[in-house]
This record gives structure tokens, sequence and C-alpha cells, in this order.
């Protein structure tokens, strides 16, 4: 029995899914407005950081920091998320959304187009934020209809 217990410690899986515990950067694959990215990151990463510093898509925006402000919200499979309090690594096989990702064939998608034409801005810098979850509520209510 002993030895099975042994087996299990040094296998290689297990060196790999405790790297994740670790601050070493693990390599992980995620997918962003349909295209998969392979990266190297720290487990300790936050999602809406990989997608800034890492991949440079930055319509996402860094405000508080704190999960209050709403300028930093994706679609994960269609629904809405903190991307500044969750990790990158809990993120992979899914289907991750950011504003860069919601135009389609050169043309804004129409959620964007009507926050334009009904002047639904403030600042600005934050926008993203709010378009994104309008889309996302969007497609939860037609998906029940």
């Amino acid at each position: 029995m002993q030895e099975n217990s042994l087996a299990l410690i040094t296998s290689d899986s297990f060196t790999q899914q405790t790297k994740i515990f670790g601050s070493e950067e693990v390599e992980l694959s995620l997918n962003v407005n349909n295209i998969s990215y392979s990266l190297k990151l720290e487990p300790r990463v936050t999602l809406l950081d990989a997608l800034r510093e890492k991949l440079g898509l930055m319509g996402t925006k860094k405000a508080c920091d704190r999960g209050e402000c709403g300028a930093y919200t994706v679609l994960v499979n269609n629904r809405r998320i903190n991307s500044c309090m969750t990790l990158a690594i809990m993120h992979i096989g899914t289907e991750i959304t950011t504003i860069e990702g919601l135009p389609q064939d050169g043309k804004l998608h129409p959620m964007q187009t009507a926050f334009i034409t009904h002047d639904a801005f403030q600042c600005g810098y934050c926008t993203s934020g709010p378009i994104i979850s309008a889309v996302g509520i969007d497609i939860r209510i037609t998906a029940k209809i």
C-alpha cells in the first residue's frame, strides 16, 4: 500500500498539479475572443492582469481592484464575471469574451451601437464593463425565451 502512495506522490501528474500552488510560472491555454493563447503565468495572476499585461487586451479596465466598480467585467461562457477577482488559471477550457471580442465582421455589437446612440457614457473609462454586462444580461434573457 505504501508503494502506491509513494508512486502517486512522485508521479508527473501530481507534480504538475502541485505547481499551481507555488509561485513558479505554469503553462496554460486560454481561449479569448475565439482565439487560443498559450501563456506562461504565475498561478496567482488574475484573469484581468493576464488579459491586459500578457495579451495586450486593454479594453477591460483596471480601476478599483476590489470587484466593486464593474470596469473589469468580462464574459466567461456567456456569464458575467469580475476578471479582477478570479485567477486566470481557473479559466482553462472556458470561452472568455472581452470588449474587443464583441464586434463581428468589422461592425460594432448592437449593444455598443446602443451605448453610442444614447450617450450611455460617464467619463468613458469604465464603459467597456457596462457594455459587457449588458451583453451578458441580454444573452441570459434571450436564452430563456
